[in-house]
């Protein structure tokens, strides 16, 4: 799937698109390679390729001037606009340059973009991308208007999990490689500990209880249960309440389980955009106030 999203473009690129002799192979290469985002040391190769002398810096700033590239909130990397297109409509370019300046920061799509390349949204989302970060990493300042964040632990040996498996991209058909616009992104039993963990930081709630049962299906209970073991136990279980509303209620015991032998909390399982003053549905098996599922699957004819 790919998406773009009205609002996510960055800055119209000017109305003169000259190629000056001394750019002809520099933007010919370019316009035949297509690359998302450019990096000083990426012109500084192509010069040499090109067999030009040019100062690096002057040839961005003349680029950008023409229209060639674009300025991003990532110090030292600029976005490329193609012959015949008008402005970027990549709604992960700003991402792209993150990771072509830090090839190491470690972030995955997360929430409602890795929910839509999975295939549970009907719709491309339209607010800030979401992305889980590393501990030891940092969102740059300038991303901050752009991605928002969202705050998950995992160990060392769970983070190997956080994709998804190769057998779901072969069943579903995905290729490895590029399946989420060639970035990395939650796998379906990431996505579930992120709805159970942090129910807030996922908006578009009634557009993926459509899709529940699908989501339960896709993912593999083993793997859930890995990346749950550093999560808390309201957490285990709201992830097991939400196979128990996909129609998997076996399932969801038996994953709940699995948890560290503690006490039940009493657990809500809400969000401040649904349920209003519906107190919703008790869930004694999870100790659970469901006041989110339940509501929208009435809503929706899914119950």
């Amino acid at each position: 799937m790919k998406s773009t999203r009205p609002g996510q473009s960055v800055n119209a690129v000017g109305v003169d698109r000259r190629v000056p002799t001394w750019a002809a192979g520099l933007i010919g290469g370019l316009s035949r390679d297509v690359p998302s985002v450019v990096t000083r040391e990426d012109i500084s190769e192509r010069l040499t390729d090109a067999g030009s002398d040019r100062d690096v810096d002057s040839t961005i700033n003349e680029l950008r001037r023409l229209g060639w590239l674009v300025g991003l909130p990532i110090h030292g990397v600029w976005a490329f606009i193609p012959p015949g297109q008008e402005q970027l409509a990549d709604p992960y370019v700003v991402l792209r340059a993150w990771q072509a300046r830090d090839p190491d920061a470690g972030f995955m799509l997360a929430g409602a973009a890795a929910a839509w390349h999975l295939g549970y949204l009907d719709r491309a989302p339209d607010q800030q991308t979401a992305v889980w970060l590393p501990a030891a990493a940092r969102l740059p300042d300038g991303l901050r208007p752009h991605v928002s964040v969202v705050q998950l632990r995992w160990s060392g040996a769970a983070t190997n999990l956080l994709g998804p498996s190769t057998k779901f991209l072969l069943q579903r058909k995905l290729d490895l490689v590029s399946w989420a616009s060639g970035l990395p992104a939650f796998g379906p039993e990431a996505l579930i500990v992120q709805l159970a963990a942090r129910p807030s930081s996922f908006l578009p709630w009634a557009d993926i209880i459509a899709h529940l049962d699908r989501l339960a299906d896709d993912c593999e209970d083993e793997r859930l249960a890995t990346l749950l073991a550093d999560q808390s136990t309201s957490a285990w279980q709201r992830a097991a309440y939400l196979l128990h509303a996909a129609g998997r209620p076996l399932r969801g015991l038996d994953l709940l389980d699995l948890r560290p032998r503690r006490p039940l909390p009493k657990v809500k399982f809400e969000h401040r955009s649904v349920g209003g003053n519906d107190s919703g549905i008790w869930a004694p098996e999870y100790h659970l106030q469901d006041r989110l599922i339940t509501p929208l699957q009435l809503v929706l004819g899914k119950a």
